[in-house]
């Protein structure tokens, strides 16, 4: 029963899919005690991919077959409570779900939690505990191990940077058919203009692997010279477009909305981009959606003008699309636009502390982006609860602020650039996301 439901899922050994009942004949055998069927159910209804989302009945499925030991339940449900994904986040029982799978050989498992003690997002950073559990993965030819353990190697993060063990272990990857390392160390080399051929060869390579955002990052280089310089790379452009768009890319057509904005190849035209934003969140680009909520918010001080009432109507109409916790983002950095005095500072601060799950650097970058008094203000109120600022919550970066800022800043992992400027929204967004 579990075995034909599966089968019918996934259109497996021949079998025409039929999901709905696929999902009902697995249920049936995790109501009579199949383990393999109550994880692999239970992940199904919490992820939503291919059953709609149910994540009540799915976290009740994956306990049950966690508790009867299923590494690949225990993995499951490691991850949702590692994200605080359709349940409370609790990353020690995480760990130790993750710590137990992997014990238990789950690759996943091991790579996962490898690449979080690495690095230290979530749970407290080991970096010698995760790099062993990776490095094993690795011996074990686990692409999952190898394509996270380049992008430590690749980008410095909490190990020395190593381009060359990066490539190495992203070919390792791409030889068992996982193209995204491939892709990173492309798009490295490609921003770096130390080998714009070798790049590009590298992210056709990953392209062509199916890796669609690949495509969209050759794209990029393309309209902004970096695969040949100034018109030999723009007209590029056209041709990586395309593949992007063929490989389901979201994000090439805020790329062709930009060129439109900015008058890369075209005469710039701000009313025409934010056509061509609707028109594709009209499709049901996410990407697109978001990003025309963004520049509805802030204007580009060139051709298009803050209209926050507009902002407010498109986030209304494409919230669907756009999904709910981008859609609190972009209210929530909305409502930091309009907040220009200290009572809506604080309301604006006490709706941020209600939802920590969803405060990440790019929302923290966002919000700086949107009113950045109403997000010192913010920074002052994390900073004084961690006894590193005593002034006035007043919202201006004084000499106490930004000293403050600075110990928060220095606490961070991976050396950010605290001596540059932590005024630096990406700065600013990593010190609103620390825990």
């Amino acid at each position: 029963m579990r075995d034909r439901g599966l089968a019918l899922v996934f259109g497996l050994d021949g079998i025409a899919a039929d999901v709905s009942a696929g999902g009902e004949l697995l249920g049936q055998a995790a109501a009579q005690g199949d383990v393999r069927a109550q994880a692999e159910l239970g992940r199904m209804l919490v992820d939503g991919y291919y059953l709609k989302a149910d994540p009540a009945r799915g976290l009740a499925l994956l306990e049950a077959a966690a508790t009867a030991g299923d590494a690949r339940a225990m993995t499951a449900l490691g991850g949702a409570l590692l994200w605080g994904k359709a349940a409370p986040a609790d990353p020690a029982r995480a760990k130790a779900l993750l710590e137990k799978a992997a014990a238990a050989g789950n690759a996943e498992a091991r790579a996962l939690l490898g690449e979080q003690l690495i690095g230290g997002w979530i749970l407290p950073r080991d970096i010698a505990a995760g790099k062993a559990l990776l490095d094993a993965g690795v011996a074990a030819g686990d692409a999952a191990a190898q394509t996270a353990l380049s992008g430590f190697y690749l980008y410095g993060i909490g190990l020395p940077k190593d381009a060359a063990k990066a490539r190495d272990l992203a070919e390792a990857a791409a030889a068992q058919g996982k193209p995204r390392a491939l892709r990173q160390v492309g798009e490295m080399a490609m921003w770096g203009q130390r080998d714009p051929a070798g790049a590009e060869a590298l992210l056709r390579r990953a392209g062509e692997m199916g890796d669609g955002e690949a495509w969209a990052i050759l794209a990029e280089g393309a309209m902004y010279g970096y695969l040949g310089g100034g018109s030999v790379s723009r007209a590029k452009f056209a041709g990586f477009a395309e593949r992007a768009r063929a490989a389901g890319n979201e994000r090439i057509e805020v790329l062709d909305a930009t060129r439109q904005m900015w008058g890369i190849s075209m005469i710039a035209s701000g009313p025409k981009t934010i056509e061509r934003l609707q028109v594709a969140a009209d499709a049901g680009n996410r990407t697109a959606a978001r990003f025309l909520v963004g520049i509805l918010r802030d204007g580009n001080r060139m051709n298009l003008h803050r209209r926050l009432g507009d902002a407010d109507a498109a986030l209304a109409k494409y919230g669907t699309v756009i999904g709910p916790d981008d859609s609190w983002r972009l209210g929530q950095t909305i409502a930091a636009a309009r907040a220009r005095k200290p009572a809506a500072w604080e309301a604006l601060a006490g709706a941020v502390a209600a939802r920590p799950d969803l405060v990440s650097k790019d929302f923290g970058r966002d919000l700086y982006k949107a009113n950045p008094n109403a997000t010192i203000y913010l920074l002052q109120k994390k900073l004084a609860g961690e006894g590193l600022y005593r002034g006035a919550l007043d919202g201006i970066a004084g000499r106490q602020t930004l000293r403050g800022l600075y110990q928060a800043c220095s606490r961070l992992p991976d050396a950010p650039p605290c001596n540059d400027s932590v005024m630096r929204p990406d700065v600013l967004g990593a010190i609103l996301a620390a825990r």
